[in-house]
């Protein structure tokens, strides 16, 4: 080896320096590189935190959204007709400006067919909001017709969303795309970006809808869709909000919906990708930016960042520099100092200093994601439960700074109610009993208020086989846990109406209840936990096993043919024992729920007190209220059964009429209260006197009718037993009265009948007994008189008038007239009343010939004539506008309603008239129910079929059971002109008359009052609830032309009233 000449040093010394040199100045190469890829690797690693904490709060904020339409979806589902103030009360709750940023707002799009648009419409007008804000303008936006709309029904807050309220989706392509895929996924599905038309500006935002189902789980129908449950999100200002706690403080962003996911996840792209968000121009250099794609709603959103600053700081940027120049310097010195250094330790400390780089960067990173990660985190000691590190979102979890809460134990936060069970839990965790710890418990914030955490702990470091220290995930769930809160409150709110509905539910599953609600158990008596089954049940309501099989019976053959059919089950009316032990008429009905045919819903009305009202409107039919007294009614009843035990037994009976002497004055002079008291005396005394076979029976007014049995076969012992009860009857009315503390006399005057077999007819039987008492008062009253042989003279008068009778329809005598019926204020139709216009008698009044012409059999040849007379009227009133709309009521007897060609009779007369039926209506009496009742009804539904109406008139005056009047086709109750008359003086007339139109009204008949003379009359009866009126207050009856210009009048009155 060689020398340089010039040096003092031989060149051998220079060589290792220069060796040193060159290997120092690679070494300076080589650390500046690796330093300029780490420096590189810290930017990358830091830009992809920044965007993943940024994309993870956006999830997080799209998460909080679908947690409110889950919540709201719930609540749909329990109670489909939510009310506009309950939703807004709930969406209130929710507090979405300061909980949900980015949410504009919550509302429900419900569901339209076409045809209960008005209906819909209607009903929302009406409906009352949660801030008493008016909605009587709502309407469709825009109002166009669809055979089914999606129209947003509510919206909250309603300020700042009045555009929104009425939007029909048809007018929003991208919305109704949404709507239908969310329907048809049964999933949340999000709208393409649109423009929002809440923002006064130009904004981007998407809607996320969650469908709702009437039904619940998979088995809904498309026809149970209701509508959707929806949440307005502006992008701008939930990606504002991000940026302004911090997320994305130095990022720029471009984020675009790049279209939607099919059923197997893949992309259906758009044309062109639609704008979602940008923050400013991006510049599209490839080591500029980094991208994202987020799946959420079945769309696919791409999510483009750049970096606006740097990410290193000026020192990180120059530190490679910095790094190169000192390992040239260093090698200059180890250069010169190489004799004093060895090349090994160069290289060991040029070593030494790398990996001490790698640790600085390597701790820098685990400080940066431990104090930007989005959940909270906490170092523990396991042994004391001291919190060694945290950062920054736990602290703000609990309002705290950093330097507060370490060095505190975590139990200095813990919720008193919560650190028995989380310490518990702990100390396994320590004792190696559990390899981590997940618990959901409350903490304490700084102001005091609890906040509800996800907690999962895990130990990081163990000496000896127990964990040293642990680390803590914190997760706030505060707003899960106000939600479930809120969705309990709605439970409890919705078992409270179910309790507080007047009928009982319960609920059957499997033989078993597994719901009732209060009003169940009210009517049973009995709570359904108390009874282990609906065997148990039935046994326990029914004690009588025929009735409880009977019950049975029905029951199942109901729920038999509900399966069988469209689900509900038909009501059955049963008796029940209370477990008070009395008895309730109860009507019992349900639905099948589903598939299950063992699960089904039990329904019961308490029907008790409308049985009593029945049995007490049964009562006032056939008993005299003030006396307690058969009325004329059961009278005549209790008359046709004597004479036919007389008939049977051949034995005689006898009849009294008494009228009280007199009592006109004691009314005029002491007032109608003491008549009245006066007649309950009298009806006391008259029951002592006679034997309980025998029938004591108000007649009407001061009258009553004693009718005896039994008295013997002959006619001369029959007399004498009447005469003795008649003259015991005298005797004890000749007693004093105490009336008011008065004493009061007054005396009877009695005519009696005997009677032998049916040879006469009750009525006659009544009409000689009314003969013999006129002559008893006629002869000084206060005495007895029998009917008179004498008397016959009537009858021969009325044999003469039969002769009449029979002439006058073969000569067509007879005519109508007419008496308007009026309802609510107008002419409706009239009643034909029959008049007999005799040429040398005059008129002859109804009251003469119709008794007469029933008992003679004429009355078929009348009625006959009188419907086809009718049907006559009807066709000539076809042609004229006002009389074509009257109905035409004709009287129709019992006799000639039970012949056999009744119903082909009425039929012919409308067909060869060209009358039509339903303007033809037929006044029956209540002695038809007397006869065939099966007939009567098969006769009347035949007509009914073709139109024809039917009225049952004078009711109250005859005897009209009221399950037969269940059964009949009857179209019109007319109360009696006898109730009417005195409806405003006699207490008893208007309890009648006002249970007359109750009863009408409940088998949802018209209900008519005859015989209206007074203003006052016909305003008792309408305020009772009777529009439907006839009588002199308005017209007589009257002659065909002046009733038809009386009809033309007021029609036209009214007209021009109207104009």
């Amino acid at each position: 080896m060689s020398e340089f000449p010039s040096s003092r040093f031989p060149l051998r010394f220079w060589v290792p320096g220069m060796v040193v040199g060159i290997l120092g100045l690679l070494g300076s190469f080589a650390m500046w590189h690796h330093q300029q890829n780490s420096a590189s690797a810290v930017a990358h690693m830091r830009f992809e935190q920044e965007v993943g904490s940024f994309t993870q709060a956006v999830q997080r904020r799209f998460q909080s959204y679908m947690d409110i339409l889950s919540g709201m979806q719930g609540v749909m589902k329990l109670n489909p007709q939510l009310q506009r103030r309950d939703f807004e009360r709930l969406a209130d709750n929710m507090e979405l400006g300061r909980r949900h940023p980015g949410a504009l707002g919550v509302s429900f799009t419900r569901h339209v067919p076409g045809l209960e648009r008005q209906d819909f419409l209607a009903r929302t007008r009406a409906e009352p909001s949660f801030t008493g804000q008016s909605h009587r303008n709502f309407d469709f936006q825009p109002a166009d017709f669809w055979p089914e709309y999606y129209v947003i029904e509510y919206v909250w807050p309603f300020r700042g969303n009045e555009k929104v309220e009425g939007l029909e989706m048809h007018s929003q392509p991208v919305n109704m795309q949404a709507v239908i895929r969310a329907r048809d996924t049964r999933n949340m599905a999000i709208s393409a970006p649109f423009s929002l038309i809440q923002k006064s500006t130009s904004s981007s935002g998407v809607v996320m809808r969650m469908p709702v189902f009437a039904a619940q789980g998979p088995l809904a129908k498309d026809d149970d869709f209701i509508g959707t449950v929806d949440v307005a999100v502006s992008m701008s200002d939930l990606i504002e909000n991000v940026r302004s706690e911090g997320a994305w403080e130095h990022l720029v962003l471009n984020m675009s919906d790049m279209g939607e996911l099919d059923a197997d996840g893949l992309l259906v792209p758009l044309k062109s990708p639609a704008l979602l968000y940008t923050s400013q121009s991006l510049s599209g250099a490839e080591s500029a930016h980094l991208q994202k794609d987020m799946h959420f709603g079945g769309r696919l959103w791409r999510l483009r960042f750049e970096h606006d600053t740097p990410l290193l700081s000026p020192l990180e940027r120059s530190l490679p520099a910095l790094m190169a120049g000192a390992g040239v310097l260093l090698t200059a010195l180890l250069s010169i100092l190489v004799v004093l250094l060895s090349l090994r330790r160069a290289q060991a400390l040029s070593h030494a200093d790398d990996v001490n780089a790698a640790l600085l960067a390597s701790e820098e990173r685990f400080r940066t994601l431990f104090g930007q990660a989005a959940v909270g985190i906490i170092q523990v000691q396991s042994a004391t439960g001291q919190i060694e590190r945290a950062n920054e979102t736990f602290a703000q979890m609990l309002g705290y700074t950093v330097e507060e809460i370490e060095g505190k134990s975590f139990q200095d936060f813990t919720h008193p109610a919560d650190l028995s069970s989380s310490g518990d839990q702990m100390r396994q965790m320590i004792e190696g009993n559990l390899a981590s710890v997940r618990l959901e418990k409350r903490y304490l914030r700084k102001d005091g208020k609890p906040v509800w955490v996800d907690l999962t702990a895990t130990p990081v470091s163990h000496r000896k086989g127990r964990p040293m220290q642990n680390v803590s995930v914190v997760l706030d769930i505060t707003e899960r846990k106000q939600m479930e809160e809120a969705l309990r409150t709605s439970e409890e709110r919705l078992r409270g109406i179910l309790d507080r509905l007047p009928i009982g539910i319960a609920k059957v599953r499997d033989d078993g209840f597994n719901f009732s609600n209060e009003r169940f158990s009210q009517i049973c008596g009995y709570d359904t936990h108390e009874i282990a089954s609906l065997d148990d049940w039935w046994e326990t309501i029914v004690r009588d096993p025929q009735e409880r099989e009977l019950y049975r019976t029905r029951w199942n053959e109901a729920c038999r043919e509900a399966r069988e059919g469209n689900g509900y089950i038909r009501a059955m009316e049963c008796v029940i024992t209370h477990k008070g032990g009395h008895s309730r008429s109860l009507e019992m009905a349900g639905v099948i729920l589903g598939d299950d045919e063992d699960n089904y819903l039990i329904t019961l009305v308490d029907v008790s007190q409308r049985k009593a009202v029945e049995e007490r409107a049964r009562y006032l039919a056939y008993y005299d209220p003030l006396t307690q007294l058969p009325n004329r009614r059961l009278l005549l009843d209790r008359l046709q059964q004597a004479l036919a035990m007389s008939a049977r037994h051949q034995s005689y009976g006898a009849v009294l009429m008494l009228d009280l002497d007199n009592f006109k004055s004691l009314n005029e002079t002491q007032g109608h209260d003491m008549g009245d008291r006066l007649l309950g005396i009298v009806a006391q005394r008259l029951r002592s006197c006679v034997h309980a076979d025998d029938t004591v029976a108000r007649h009407g007014g001061n009258e009553f009718v004693v009718v005896l049995r039994s008295l013997g076969e002959s006619e001369q012992a029959a007399a004498a037993g009447a005469e003795e009860v008649a003259q015991k009857i005298l005797n004890v009315m000749r007693e004093p009265f105490e009336l008011s503390n008065e004493h009061h006399h007054t005396t009877l005057s009695i005519g009696i009948t005997l009677f032998h077999g049916q040879r006469e007819s009750a009525d006659e039987l009544l009409k000689r007994g009314d003969l013999a008492m006129y002559r008893a008062k006629a002869e000084g009253r206060n005495a007895l008189r029998f009917f008179d042989p004498e008397m016959q003279a009537v009858v021969e008068a009325r044999v003469a008038l039969e002769s009449d009778l029979r002439t006058g329809i073969a000569q067509g005598q007879f005519e109508f007239a007419y008496q308007p019926q009026m309802l609510h204020g107008r002419i409706v139709g009239a009643e034909a009343l029959l008049r007999w216009q005799h040429p040398q008698k005059g008129s002859i009044p109804p009251a003469q010939f119709i008794p007469l012409a029933e008992e003679s059999g004429l009355i078929l040849r009348l009625g006959e004539w009188g419907v086809k007379a009718a049907c006559e009227r009807l066709a000539s009133w076809a042609n004229d506008t006002v009389l074509s709309e009257l109905t035409l009521s004709v009287n129709v007897s019992a006799r000639q309603f039970h012949q056999a060609g009744f119903v082909p009779q009425v039929l012919a007369a409308l067909a060869s008239t060209g009358a039509e039926a339903r303007h033809l209506r037929l006044e029956l009496t209540e002695s038809l129910l007397l006869e065939d009742i099966d007939d009567t009804v098969k006769k009347m539904s035949h007509l009914k079929s073709y139109g024809v109406g039917f009225s049952l008139d004078d009711f109250g005056t005859g005897y009209s059971s009221l399950s037969y009047l269940k059964r009949l086709p009857l179209d019109e109750l007319k109360i009696d002109q006898g109730f009417v008359r005195d409806v405003l003086t006699d207490p008893n007339d208007a309890a009648i008359a006002k249970t007359i139109v109750a009863l009408g009204t409940s088998l949802g008949l018209q209900v008519t009052a005859e015989g209206v003379e007074t203003e006052a009359q016909r305003q008792f009866l309408e305020r009772n609830h009777c529009y439907g009126w006839q009588g002199y207050l308005l017209s007589p009856p009257l002659p065909i032309r002046e009733f038809e210009v009386l009809v033309q009048s007021l029609a036209h009155a009214k007209a021009s009233a109207t104009v």
